[in-house]
């Protein structure tokens, strides 16, 4: 099953999104929703906690990460999507949410994740270079270490010089 759904979401990949043009360009002091797409649970709290020290204000934060196996409420798989790839009711959740800013921490990203950007094309979104996610984010950097949290620091280093 799993092969026959990420057909039907690498197809849609394929196809040029008309809405990723509408983007809005950031302004940092604006920032009102994050949300993250992080590699497994623990970059996605290791994530949250450092944008929590960053922001000196209250930011809303909503986080989602990839996981065949795990019951947690904010991990997805292959598994919330339809036969053909139609997003199910835990990813309709995170799409209906209005962030300012995405931040994808995966480096090597499969379809399922691509396809998140992809269907949630209007927020500025940041992550770490892969050729496959060119498409889908705005400002890209080489991960540094393995370290999440001083790869985090670096893109909001480079965010606010752009800024």
């Amino acid at each position: 099953m799993r092969w026959i759904k990420e057909y039907f979401i690498k197809n849609a990949l394929d196809k040029k999104n008309p809405d990723a043009a509408l983007k809005e360009t950031l302004v940092l002091e604006h920032v009102d929703h994050i949300c993250i797409i992080a590699q497994n649970n623990q970059e996605l709290d290791e994530t949250t906690s450092f944008v929590n020290r960053a922001f000196d204000r209250s930011v809303q934060i909503s986080g989602i990460y990839y996981d065949e196996k795990s019951t947690d409420e904010r991990a997805f798989s292959y598994k919330d999507f339809s036969l053909f790839g139609i997003p199910e009711q835990k990813i309709k959740n995170y799409l209906s949410l209005q962030p300012d800013l995405i931040i994808f921490t995966s480096e090597k990203a499969n379809y399922f994740e691509q396809y998140l950007l992809y269907l949630k094309p209007k927020p500025y979104a940041i992550g770490f270079y892969s050729e496959p996610l060119k498409p889908y984010l705005d400002l890209m950097l080489n991960k540094e270490g393995k370290d999440i949290q001083t790869a985090t620091e670096q893109l909001f280093k480079y965010l606010k010089q752009i800024n």
